[in-house]
């Protein structure tokens, strides 16, 4: 004892020595040359490698290749050389075993077993893959069946890892002195994942404490950093332990509930072939030759009887096995639908919130869009008002002009003087000034000539007509005599008569022309002011277009859109310079006129509202 606990005190200062990087030399040293640790592996796949560079369709080295590959601890590698192999020989059996090898160190125990349950079947002898099939089932809970290819993994040479699998297995089993025993000659060497191994062992055991006293020492400096995991270690299943102290993983996720099913049903566990017994000792002479089978008969009921107490022990292995997998099942299922309604809820939650951003993203597009035609209402607004600001300006600069010509038209020549004769006086006609005339609109159907024209007189006799009835008659020319000249009489220059009001400028004047004074009647009808004909109103444009006539047919598409919003709705039109609205109203208010640009919208017809001003001229548009 003294000298076992010396040999592991000597193994705990060597590890110490390796975490702290100095060479465990003589004092006195003061260089070595430390020679590499062997690698047979990585010499042997170097060997197929040269194979396969001269003949890249060996199988053989392919499937050589993979296998040293996986026991390396290239995976990846090691399925790139069993899928060449599949694809030169698809039929053969070791390709499956290889793959095998891969699927459990991919953490799929169950595809595993499948595939090496395959290759046995096809002839290939399980002893060689005996350590990566014990670990595929301590990874699904059958400790017993692990335990034997472990066994037979162990009988043929085993290497560290091999070593360090039957120490789990033994462990998770909770045959903590067998697993130290395993371990030991690792151990005294320094092994480092041995350590790790007892410090594993000793923690899924209920030895948390002894495993932070290594994890302290001999684990690189973790110290208490897998406290947690020491402590959760006791509390799990055999096949959680597995996969706790292979690859980490503590809980059991979807991908492994779903691999474990995959599982071959666990065979019959047949006892593991002990070596061949010696020969029986030579017979003294002149024994029967009867005495060695009597001799023999009691060992061969000695192994009859073990191997029927070896049978009832796998018998019980295999049932505890298959108990303890149906209770791992169940709970796998469980935790599988616990995880399922999880997933459910989560993508429930993420439905609702993407429904919800969907929904804000449709109401700001369309606060956006409502944004936009107000804007475009608003330009076209403005535009409009400027337009009629400059139709307004013309306007006034036309009528300033016409009535400038007008006046300078209607100015009356200056009258003649009247001649008076000695012998017979004369009368001195003085013609009264025509009434003043409305000053004429620009576009309308008065003529300043018309009106100059009407203001002249001419007198009955020159035209050779009779005077008008009820006219007094014109004086006759006098002729003047030689004897008496009359002498002419400078007739004083008329002056202007007031203009009467409005009500004695329609009477008719008795010296005026027939028809003056109906005329100048006419002219003096009050006009209709076109704000009132024409009041601001509201509309809401649904098209617009040069060709007047094009203006039916849009309005009859627009209608085939939305005909419950347009019925009972009125087409109207009214020129914007180069070209036309189509408008559909009038509506009592602005809000209503938005109302049907909304409703009419979201029928696909683009429209928006807008107000006519006092006194634009809206028409009606004929759509039959």
């Amino acid at each position: 004892m003294k000298s076992a606990a010396r040999s592991i005190r000597l193994s705990l200062l060597q590890s110490v020595a390796l975490v702290l990087a100095v060479p465990a030399v003589a004092p006195h040293a003061v260089a070595q040359e430390v020679a590499p640790p062997p690698t047979p592996n990585a010499d042997r796949l170097a060997e197929q490698m040269r194979i396969l560079a001269t003949d890249p369709r060996n199988v053989p080295a392919l499937l050589a290749a993979g296998e040293l590959s996986a026991r390396l601890n290239d995976p990846a590698a090691a399925a790139g050389f069993f899928a060449r192999a599949q694809a030169l020989a698809p039929g053969n059996p070791r390709v499956a075993a290889g793959q095998a090898m891969v699927m459990v160190r991919a953490e799929r125990p169950g595809e595993a077993l499948r595939l090496f349950a395959l290759a046995e079947r096809g002839g290939v002898a399980m002893a060689p893959y005996a350590s990566d099939r014990g670990l595929a089932y301590d990874l699904i809970g059958a400790q017993a069946h692990a335990e034997r290819e472990h066994r037979i993994a162990m009988a043929q040479g085993a290497d560290d890892e091999t070593a360090r699998r039957f120490a789990y297995s033994l462990g998770i089993s909770g045959r903590t002195d067998e697993a130290m025993k395993v371990l030991d000659p690792l151990l005294r060497r320094s092994d480092r994942a041995a350590w790790r191994a007892r410090a594993f062992i000793l923690a899924m055991n209920g030895d948390a404490a002894g495993a932070d006293r290594i994890a302290a020492s001999m684990m690189g400096g973790v110290g208490t950093a897998l406290s947690p995991f020491f402590r959760r270690l006791p509390t799990l299943s055999p096949a959680d332990k597995a996969f706790a102290v292979h690859f980490g993983e503590l809980r059991r996720t979807p991908s492994r509930i779903a691999d474990a099913q995959v599982a071959p049903p666990l065979p019959a566990i047949a006892p593991v072939q002990m070596a061949a017994a010696p020969p029986p000792p030579a017979q003294p002479r002149g024994r029967s030759s009867a005495s060695p089978s009597a001799a023999a008969s009691p060992e061969r009921r000695m192994s009859a009887r073990e191997r029927r107490a070896q049978e009832a022990a796998a018998a019980r292995q295999a049932a505890a096995d298959a108990e303890a997998k149906r209770i791992a099942d169940a709970r796998a299922a469980q935790e599988a639908e616990a995880q399922r309604r999880a997933e459910a809820a989560r993508l429930a939650e993420q439905q609702r919130l993407e429904m919800e951003r969907v929904a804000e993203a449709q109401r700001q597009a369309e606060a956006r869009r409502l944004a936009d035609a107000e804007r475009a209402a608003q330009a076209q607004r403005e535009a409009d008002a400027r337009a009629a600001q400059e139709r307004a300006t013309r306007e006034a600069e036309a009528r300033r002009s016409a009535e400038a010509a007008t006046a300078s038209a209607a100015a009356p020549p200056p009258p003649a003087a009247p001649v008076e004769v000695a012998r017979a006086p004369v009368t001195v006609v003085t013609p009264q000034p025509a009434p003043r005339q409305p000053t004429p609109r620009v576009g309308s159907e008065d003529n300043v000539i018309a009106r100059i024209m009407a203001g002249i007189t001419i007198p009955a006799s020159e035209l050779g007509v009779d005077p008008l009835p009820g006219r007094a008659p014109e004086p006759e020319p006098v002729a003047a005599t030689a004897a008496a000249p009359a002498p002419v009489v400078e007739a004083a220059k008329p002056r202007p008569e007031p203009v009467a009001k409005a009500a004695v400028a329609t009477k008719p004047d008795a010296r005026a022309k027939p028809g003056t004074a109906a005329k100048v009647e006419a002219k003096a009808k009050p006009k209709i002011d076109p704000a009132k004909a024409e009041p601001a109103r509201h509309w809401v444009q649904v098209a617009g277009g040069a060709d007047v006539k094009a203006l039916p047919k849009a309005w009859k598409a627009a209608i085939a859109d939305a005909p419950a919003e347009f019925r009972g709705k009125q087409a109207w039109t009214t020129p914007l310079r180069f070209t036309n609205r189509l408008l559909a109203g009038p509506f009592k208010t602005a809000a209503a006129a938005q109302e049907f640009v909304n409703a009419i919208r979201k029928k696909g017809v683009e429209s928006f509202a807008w107000t006519s001003e006092a006194g634009q001229k809206i028409e009606k548009l004929d759509v039959k």
